[in-house]
């Protein structure tokens, strides 16, 4: 069994040259060959860095040279999420805690181009992940920036809980004092984990797709995988919403079958400038219409993250094994709630077509309510 709970630090990019930056290394022996698999950012455009991986065994030193994997989200930008494997040396008698990753064959940590990562593990046995029991579902959100109601915030995160979500990952770009002071909260009742997202100064908003939005949905799924049994992939405007159950939860326990690797939902637009004239300071409990036809491009995935070698944001671009299948989630079973401003021009959205008023949200305003409240009184937080 590994020892490495000593010697955990936490993720955040670290740059082994300039323009290459790793993020976290994973220990996968999800397949045959045992592998460390090392979230990288690097250019898009240059040939690939020559990387290596270096273990440090009690008596010796070992190679592996890195090989690359191009994230299909990087939208052609100049920079872009790579997943590097190395193959484990079978040499090594033990899980490494640490892999030094260079640019030298014969490096050593104190060298520059080298960086020191400290390994993680997806299974519950090995990981350090503080989780006192496995969890069923959880929900990752893409890199935080820019103004961020905290009302909004606490609505999201307690909704989410009502409708079966029981941990979030958040990544931080630049969070304002009231956010970060709200997910403070979140995270010491367990209920969250906020990750530093530091992007370095030199690539703009430009050079990279949504702020790196796919390498971090690779980090949370593989950060997920030793303690929840499903996680989704939402913005904070989005809730996928069961329609004949309880909760996801409850709605996942009946629709899993053993060749699932994910549950996928079509979307519905609630466009807030079509408010109703209920008075509600929730978003979700003042806006009532929505697109009556599904919005085909904005789906999103609920997945297990052990069976899924690389999740994209709105599908699963490759399952961990061929014979795995994602489950297209009929419309009238669950679909995703989506709050923002429909565009016809944006993204296939049907927004000129007809809509038809949508109450199902309301059945969760008294509680939503209530915990809000509560919440928001235990923590002493600002609402803005």
């Amino acid at each position: 069994m590994s020892s490495c709970i000593e010697t955990q630090q936490e993720s955040r990019f670290r740059e082994v040259e300039r323009g290459t930056l790793v993020y976290s290394a994973w220990f996968d022996d999800r397949k045959s060959q045992r592998l460390i698999r090392v979230l990288i950012l690097t250019s898009t455009r240059k040939p690939l860095p020559s990387l290596f991986c270096h273990f440090n065994n009690v008596s010796k030193h070992v190679t592996s040279g890195v090989s690359y994997y191009q994230l299909s989200g990087n939208h052609y930008m100049q920079f872009g999420g790579f997943v590097a494997s190395c193959v484990l040396p079978p040499e090594l008698d033990r899980i490494p805690c640490f892999v030094n990753i260079s640019t030298r064959s014969t490096s050593t940590q104190n060298e520059s181009n080298s960086v020191a990562l400290p390994v993680s593990f997806i299974d519950r046995q090995h990981s350090v992940e503080k989780v006192t029991s496995r969890r069923q579902y959880g929900i990752c959100i893409p890199p935080l920036h820019g103004e961020i109601s905290v009302d909004r915030l606490i609505e999201f995160l307690e909704l989410s809980q009502i409708l079966g979500a029981s941990h979030f990952t958040f990544y931080d770009v630049a969070m304002s004092d009231s956010v970060r002071k709200v997910l403070n909260y979140y995270e010491d009742k367990g209920l969250a984990r906020v990750l530093p997202w530091n992007l370095p100064s030199y690539i703009g908003k430009y050079d990279i797709h949504y702020f790196g939005q796919t390498l971090s949905i690779m980090d949370c799924l593989f950060r997920s995988m030793s303690h929840l049994d499903f996680v989704a992939f939402n913005d904070l405007d989005e809730f996928i919403v069961p329609l004949q159950h309880d909760n996801m939860s409850a709605l996942l326990l009946k629709i899993h079958k053993d060749e699932h690797c994910a549950h996928c939902f079509q979307s519905a637009t609630f466009d807030p400038s079509r408010e109703d004239l209920q008075i509600s300071q929730f978003l979700t409990q003042r806006v009532f219409h929505r697109t009556k036809k599904a919005t085909p491009f904005w789906i999103k995935c609920i997945v297990d993250p052990r069976r899924i070698f690389e999740q994209g944001i709105h599908h699963i671009v490759k399952p961990i094994e061929d014979n795995y299948i994602d489950d297209n989630v009929n419309w009238s079973i669950a679909r995703v709630f989506h709050y923002r401003k429909c565009k016809d021009t944006h993204a296939l959205m049907h927004c000129s077509g007809a809509v038809e008023e949508d109450k199902t949200m309301q059945k969760f305003g008294e509680r939503l309510q209530r915990n809000f409240e509560i919440n928001v009184a235990i923590a002493n937080l600002s609402r803005s």
